[in-house]
């Protein structure tokens, strides 16, 4: 049985983003819908597989983690794959702010998949309170993707800036990609590769350059080969051995006995 959920929100005349639907897809093979014209702005988040998205003037091949963006009065079509149909999730809306989807250079594009599995979640789990308050939470996803959207020149920069500065700050706990990902609401996959396009490395690799960084500096200060394997965080002093021989071709005793020469 395929998926297929449909919200028709009620018009409670918000007036920055005022949401008019919402809902999830999971499309046949070759499924079409169009052409169409519709009064508002609708974007649609593809979740998994396929798809293709006409314009009046542009085809667009489609696939997981990409969107597409439909305008008002602007006549589309869109037609799942035929042989790896997607699966998509919808929101539909007006209000002021909507304008600022009309500076958009193109009508696709990626965006990290962890506001609009939520909103997955919360069409599939029927959540507590969602029948009274769908109006208001499809707004916040709104307003989340225009923070997205338009924060994507900042995003590479910004959010590479925070990881950077988060692992400074925590390298000496056991810290790991997935909860940096998590603190910042950003999806894993998508913060990685902002990091990397950023600094050159990935964010673990990042992690053990910090540490092996700080335990040279601890056994420069005299600290203990011990002591210092507790403050870079490995509680296996081992694995911190190998980690300090890789970045610096010396065991961290030997490190210590070049110090005292």
């Amino acid at each position: 049985m395929n998926l297929k959920i449909y919200n028709t929100l009620e018009d409670k005349h918000f007036n920055d983003i005022n949401p008019v639907d919402c809902g999830v897809e999971q499309c046949i093979s070759g499924h079409s819908f169009g052409p169409y014209v519709r009064r508002y702005y609708l974007l649609h988040y593809v979740l998994s597989g396929k798809g293709t998205f006409y314009t009046k003037s542009k085809t667009y091949h489609l696939s997981a983690g990409q969107f597409f963006l439909i305008y008002p009065d602007e006549v589309t079509t869109y037609t799942a794959d035929e042989k790896d149909p997607w699966t998509y999730i919808w929101v539909g809306f007006t209000g002021s702010l909507s304008k600022r989807f009309d500076s958009l250079t193109t009508p696709v594009g990626e965006l990290p998949s962890a506001t609009f599995r939520e909103l997955l979640g919360m069409l599939k789990e029927n959540f507590p309170g969602w029948s009274n308050m769908r109006e208001e939470y499809v707004t916040t996803v709104v307003h989340r993707i225009m923070a997205l959207l338009f924060a994507k020149s900042y995003s590479v920069h910004n959010y590479a800036n925070r990881v950077e500065t988060y692992i400074r700050s925590s390298y000496m706990r056991d810290i790991t990609v997935q909860e940096i990902a998590e603190e910042m609401s950003v999806d894993r996959r998508y913060l990685s590769r902002l990091f990397k396009k950023r600094y050159g490395v990935g964010i673990q690799e990042y992690i053990i350059s910090v540490r092996m960084e700080n335990a040279a500096k601890f056994l420069s200060d005299g600290y203990s080969v011990n002591e210092s394997c507790d403050m870079c965080g490995y509680k296996d002093r081992s694995n911190f051995s190998k980690m300090f021989y890789r970045r610096y071709r010396l065991w961290p005793s030997q490190y210590v006995k070049q110090l005292n020469l």
